[in-house]
């Protein structure tokens, strides 16, 4: 028996190992719940060492999870705050972008408050889509008030208020409301 053999016979283990995500990457390190060789890539720090993506993935994330009542409740918030700063901040023209910094961040604030401080990619929907479904309905309740006001001023009434102004002048000040909404809002949120 040679020297070479005797030491191959001698450790069993010398064969290295892989990740089984990655299989050209030699490692050292194994998933601490199911065993398989993980790359400093794959692993996740768990409870007690490292675990692979597989095992490591929570299945219920708390901070990124709604219940409907949740949903539905943020989505409310968000759509009703929506409507009423947009409401406020279309009556303004060149200051509606101060309205919906401020507005932005107290949507984003109450929105946050009435889902439990949820975070992720389901949380930025809820909260950017309320401020525009929002800023949408509080156009069209300015134009109802405005068409409202324009009937009680002239006679014979039954008359709406021009829609071609109406839209290009709110449709400026609309985009400007919303995005400055959606800036504070974006900010305020955590992701």
């Amino acid at each position: 028996m040679t020297a070479k053999s005797f030491v191959a016979a001698a450790d069993p283990e010398d064969e290295s190992l892989h990740c089984y995500r990655h299989p050209d990457r030699e490692t050292y390190v194994r998933c601490g719940r199911c065993d398989r060789p993980i790359c400093p890539r794959c692993a996740m720090q768990g409870p007690v060492g490292f675990r692979c993506r597989t095992c490591g993935k929570p299945a219920y994330d708390p901070l990124t999870s709604f219940t409907r009542r949740q949903l539905a409740l943020g989505t409310a918030v968000s759509v009703v705050t929506g409507t009423i700063g947009g409401y406020i901040g279309l009556q303004l023209g060149f200051f509606s972008i101060f309205v919906g910094f401020f507005a932005g961040g107290l949507i984003a604030d109450a929105v946050m408050r009435f889902t439990g401080f949820k975070r992720g990619p389901v949380m930025a929907f809820v909260l950017l889509g309320g401020i525009a479904v929002g800023t949408v309905l509080g156009a069209v309740l300015n134009y109802g008030v405005l068409t409202a006001e324009f009937n009680s001023v002239a006679p014979g009434g039954g008359l709406a208020y021009p829609l071609l102004p109406y839209l290009t002048n709110t449709c400026i000040w609309g985009v400007v409301y919303a995005g400055a909404a959606m800036a504070a809002a974006w900010g305020r949120l955590r992701i």
